[in-house]
């Protein structure tokens, strides 16, 4: 079988399916605009890249179209790529790609006898999602306008998929109500049992921390420093457990970028705004960055405490790693999170918007080892739910691979081995 993969990052949520099926015999093409700086090898996969011949959204475009504009030089730039397959007279029997760029929106017309999977991870909504939950307002009327025009490209994509992919619930239901009985949910999940293991190993603490101490270990991760994930509330909360806990340590992973969402009014960083404007003791907060993997298993690892807020809007792969890595949980009530884990059972759910609430839902856990403990147990065990085991069967089951070859009942099979 032949599949063609599309995604601006490789291999972005398609590590595990794409090398699978390539380990299954299968020929596998993937078309990506750049590898991702922590990319594995690719052997075995085709890579072809793209770049568009120009930037999009320019000031002559009407602002609702600019990011259409901008999906259709992404879509015809990847349209172009591919050119060389075509003329070789190479077919696909799956189209493979992520919905929201653009990138996937001609990839019928290259090859119209393929069947199509899309990968849909958003629908913007004007009310009930990450929009509203911001401004905690009524959207103004352009806005919703701009919102609606956004989702033009995603429902062109949709029309031509055989198959629509959402990795949570809660996202599928973003989609309008009589388009969802034609999506499938699959996570492409995380390494639960590597994960499980980190805190039986001997991995070395972050050498930042104070050797031989007896400190507690609060986590903050993120992929960027933005509103999106809750950072103003979170390092004002973190503002706060400084002053009451002396040996509290804090480690921030992440980019001090926005990835999600509007950077700051005032220019500045969210990152700049918290150094400069509140108390955070530098001998105890430390800012470690985009790390490793390794690097950030030893974060995960030494925990006593994670903190995960996040509007409603996609889910964090970092949740989900730390309920694997058996950390105790504080996180914001929000329907992505309560799609995985329930207050008082696996978690400790407290309003996104304050930082005291999450100040003292810290400190409970900090100062409750058995309430810890069980909390972080029932993470833990929730998480297997979206294992990385579990979602490569789902999307070897979606494209009809026989999973009885590549799914045994040793454990020492090729699910298991990637």
């Amino acid at each position: 079988m032949r599949i063609i993969f599309c995604h601006p990052n490789f291999p972005a949520q398609f590590r595990r399916i794409a090398p699978a099926l390539v380990a299954a015999g299968h020929e596998v093409v993937f078309v990506a605009k750049q590898r991702e700086w922590h990319a594995p090898a690719s052997e075995g996969i085709h890579l072809i890249t793209y770049t568009p011949h120009r930037s999009g959204g320019g000031a002559a475009i009407h602002p609702y179209l600019r990011r259409f504009d901008a999906a259709v030089l992404e879509g015809q730039a990847v349209y172009r790529a591919i050119q060389p397959l075509l003329n070789q007279g190479w077919q696909p029997d799956w189209i493979v790609n992520h919905v929201g760029y653009g990138n996937g929106l001609y990839l019928s017309d290259a090859f119209p006898e393929a069947s199509k999977i899309g990968f849909f991870e958003w629908y913007y909504n004007p009310v009930g999602a990450d929009v509203d939950f911001l401004r905690r307002a009524p959207v103004e009327p352009d806005r919703r306008l701009r919102l609606r025009t956004w989702n033009a490209q995603i429902l062109i994509e949709l029309a031509a998929c055989d198959v629509c992919v959402s990795p949570t619930k809660w996202q599928a239901k973003q989609f309008p109500a009589h388009l969802q009985e034609r999506f499938r949910v699959v996570h492409e999940g995380v390494d639960c049992a590597q994960l499980a293991q980190l805190r039986n190993s001997n991995i070395a603490k972050p050498t930042c921390l104070p050797v031989d101490a007896d400190i507690e270990i609060l986590t903050y991760v993120s992929r960027g420093f933005e509103d999106y994930r809750g950072f103003p509330q979170a390092m004002q909360a973190i503002e706060i457990l400084l002053k009451q806990r002396p040996n509290l340590h804090v480690l921030i992973v992440g980019a001090d970028s926005v990835a999600y969402g509007a950077q700051r009014s005032d220019g500045r960083s969210w990152g700049t705004w918290a150094k400069a404007e509140l108390e955070l003791d530098p001998a105890r907060v430390h800012w470690l960055g985009i790390l490793q993997e390794d690097q950030y298993h030893a974060v995960l690892a030494c925990s006593t405490v994670h903190l995960y807020l996040t509007v409603p809007f996609v889910l964090s792969w970092s949740l989900l790693e730390a309920m694997a890595a058996g950390c105790a949980i504080v996180s914001s009530a929000t329907a992505p999170v309560q799609e995985v884990l329930v207050n008082w059972e696996s978690a400790l759910l407290v309003d996104f918007f304050d930082p005291t609430a999450q100040a003292q839902a810290i400190s409970m856990l900090l100062n409750d080892f058995p309430l810890r403990n069980r909390l972080s147990a029932a993470a833990q065990q929730a998480a297997f739910i979206y294992d990385c085991n579990a979602g490569l069967a789902g999307w070897l089951d979606l494209l009809g691979v026989d999973t009885t070859t590549t799914v045994g009942s040793t454990g020492k099979n090729l699910l298991n081995n990637l």
